[in-house]
């Protein structure tokens, strides 16, 4: 079976991780007996982790119920999801295909209870942060919307955007 690599970045910024460098934290995460099993890259770039409606996502999903996967490596557990009840889904899912899971980042084991606990937890976490960066940009645009500012978009026809 192979080995299922996943990367996922929702927009540019120079802060945040490109999607081959993922790819390269996951290629390192492949313990040295696996390394002549046959890896597969899923890559959504430009994709939120708030659902599971991703290209690379679904196809990495369609694999793994036709038992063609044993492992998903993902650089980050928020990388595959950032929303709890779709991660105990695919956590679900995974199971039923007796699929590994692994992050190269964070260490946990998903086939005892405690680590699958633990792994709920954090997945609470990244679920909160999610929801946090929506409420900030959120109140970011209000404001500079009250301030006048132009906030994108067409103008109406007729008017004049500001200098």
């Amino acid at each position: 079976m192979a080995i299922a690599l996943y990367a996922r970045k929702s927009i540019e910024r120079e802060n945040s991780i490109s999607c081959e460098t993922q790819i390269e934290y996951c290629k390192s995460a492949i313990k040295p007996d696996e390394r002549s099993e046959k890896t597969i890259e899923f890559i959504d770039n430009g994709y939120s982790g708030g659902n599971v409606d991703r290209d690379g996502f679904q196809k990495m999903m369609r694999q793994i119920e036709r038992g063609k996967i044993g492992k998903v490596i993902v650089y980050r557990l928020d990388r595959i999801s950032r929303s709890l009840s779709d991660f105990v889904g695919i956590l679900e899912t995974l199971k039923k295909h007796n699929v590994q899971f692994v992050s190269s980042q964070e260490s946990f084991d998903t086939s005892s209870p405690y680590g699958e606990m633990i792994v709920k937890i954090l997945m609470v976490f990244a679920e909160f942060e999610r929801k946090s960066i929506i409420e900030r940009v959120k109140h970011a645009y209000a404001y500079r919307s009250e301030m006048g500012l132009y906030m994108g978009g067409r103008r109406p026809y007729g008017f004049n955007l500001k200098d």
